[in-house]
């Protein structure tokens, strides 16, 4: 064999050795681990709406709702207020896939009767149900700022299949209590974790 040949099978063999090493380094998928994200809501981002309780004519009126001066912190202005009669509504628009681990709210409770009454809910689409809640929780009365936070959720994203939410109800039958604002929300934090191994798709809108 000339050396010609010999030279142009052993660079052939090398490249082939090259190629089929790159070719499996990219088939490879990457590793990736669970990444934690955080979803922020600003208390005036909070939706008036008109709980199950609400007794009467139908349609029923939403309440009309305000944010308490500089601080936008989101109140229903109504008093006295039924547990169960209106709500401050807060949409989840999670990515598909990612897991609820934990819900945060950031409120206040001044009023020396009355609370707050925080729940996680999920419903199918086209469903006329209330939703199905998750978890509740509820103000420690009259304590000033406060951080609700609802641990321990294992609530698995399904956007395909269900919508998901927080509602915040105020509980306060002092007829009137002068500060309709001493009932209120500042935001929202949930955290979530998803597979990192997702990301890419959900930056590419899928």
């Amino acid at each position: 064999m000339n050396h010609r040949l010999f030279r142009f099978i052993s660079v052939t063999a090398l490249l082939l050795v090259v190629l089929i090493t790159n070719t499996s380094a990219l088939g490879a998928p990457a590793a990736a681990g669970v990444m934690t994200g955080y979803y922020t809501l600003w208390g005036y981002e909070g939706i008036g709406t008109v709980g199950g309780a609400v007794t009467g004519p139908s349609p029923a009126q939403t309440p009309p709702i305000a944010d308490y001066g500089s601080t936008h912190c989101r109140y229903i202005d109504l008093s006295p207020i039924t547990l169960g009669h209106y709500y401050l509504r807060y949409p989840l628009h999670l990515p598909n896939g990612a897991n609820i681990t934990q819900v945060s709210l950031f409120v206040a409770d001044f009023a020396s009767t009355g609370n707050l009454y925080v729940s996680l809910h999920s419903r199918t689409w086209n469903s006329r149900s209330s939703g199905d809640p998750l978890l509740a929780y509820t103000s420690s009365t009259a304590n000033g700022d406060q951080t609700l936070n609802m641990t321990g959720l294992n609530v698995n994203v399904n956007n395909q299949l269900k919508q998901y939410w927080v509602d915040v109800a105020p509980d306060n039958m002092v007829v009137p209590y002068a500060d309709h604002g001493s009932l209120c929300v500042y935001g929202i934090q949930v955290t979530y974790t998803i597979d990192g191994a997702l990301l890419p798709l959900i930056q590419r809108g899928f």
